[in-house]
């Protein structure tokens, strides 16, 4: 009889530890613009969220990362313009970027246009002028061979111009490392990137099984139709990667919740760093040097601009509902 409410006694106080531990997990959680999340939001929690409000993200809580961009806040994001006026790679930070009026890469408040989620988005910008050709900002390269989930929203604005030359408005790139002092480790392209050209949302998928270079013996590459563009609304995607120039690798991609791209092989180059995923606008077509390019680009007018919102990654096992945007 003792040892029997000993035992009831010891799992009394098992309970009342393990309680102490959740609690303090849940309450380190925090809710700011990123958010490692270490256990499930309750249901009231997982419901539309306030009106400039962040709320946490049932994110897995090793390599996980959400940003509204409702604050002015680097984040752990590069911003890299090249302008014309002013050629700037990294050299000023995204929060102090954000707030600028004339800044190419800007936080803008609804409506215009209204938020994916909360009450802000981030706005990217190339001027229409010759050696102007981006506006991104990128995060951090992943190990080779893991497994990642990335969700975001783009926006098109209503007046989108259907210009035939090509806008990446997402990439995973490689490590730009000279192949010819650090043999295997790539010329920089991007493995991944998600594109529009003539109209349509286009996915192309770069590889190499033998070397870390974008052409050669062991190259190759896929280049998927997605569909035509959306002007003036939202559309969302999500990718499942895993990064591997083997037969290993994978690329799932989701287009407004519905599943268009299921490709198992290779996804990269044969590297010992895998790609670091950007967001914004890279318009090659624009480049100084391609001054017969840019001025055959007719039916651009004006600047290219694009929203971006609703950014959420995994490093290693997730799911579609963990990072879509919602």
């Amino acid at each position: 009889m003792k040892q029997t409410v000993r035992k009831r006694s010891r799992m009394v106080l098992a309970v009342a530890a393990l309680t102490t531990i959740g609690l303090t997990v849940s309450a380190c959680g925090g809710s700011g613009s990123t958010g490692n999340a270490s256990s499930k939001p309750s249901a009231s929690a997982q419901g539309k969220q306030h009106k400039g409000q962040k709320t946490p993200d049932p994110l897995e809580p090793a390599g996980a990362l959400y940003d509204g961009f409702e604050r002015a806040a680097d984040n752990g994001w590069r911003p890299t313009i090249n302008d014309t006026a002013a050629q700037q790679r990294g050299q000023t930070s995204l929060a102090a970027m954000e707030t600028q009026p004339k800044s190419l890469i800007r936080q803008v408040s609804s409506p215009s246009p209204p938020a994916r989620e909360g009450s802000h988005a981030l706005q990217m910008t190339v001027p229409h002028q010759l050696g102007s050709f981006r506006s991104e900002v990128s995060r951090g390269s992943v190990p080779i061979g893991s497994e990642n989930w990335y969700g975001f929203s783009i926006y098109l604005p209503s007046n989108w111009q259907a210009d035939p030359q090509s806008s990446i408005l997402a990439q995973w790139h490689a490590v730009l490392i000279d192949p010819g002092k650090t043999p295997g480790n790539g010329d920089g392209g991007p493995p991944v990137s998600l594109s529009v050209s003539g109209g349509h949302w286009r996915m192309k998928i770069n590889w190499n099984t033998q070397s870390g270079v974008s052409k050669g013996p062991g190259s190759g590459h896929k280049t998927i139709d997605l569909g035509a563009i959306t002007p003036g609304k939202w559309t969302d995607f999500v990718l499942h990667a895993k990064w591997s120039n083997t037969a290993a690798g994978l690329a799932q991609l989701w287009k407004g919740g519905r599943q268009v791209v299921n490709y198992s092989g290779p996804t990269d180059y044969k590297a010992q760093v895998g790609p670091y995923f950007k967001l914004g606008i890279y318009h090659p077509g624009w480049k100084s040097f391609k001054k017969s390019s840019y001025e055959q680009d007719t039916a651009a007018t004006g600047p290219i601009v694009v929203y971006d919102d609703a950014v959420r990654t995994v490093e290693g096992p997730s799911s579609y509902a963990k990072v879509a945007p919602h």
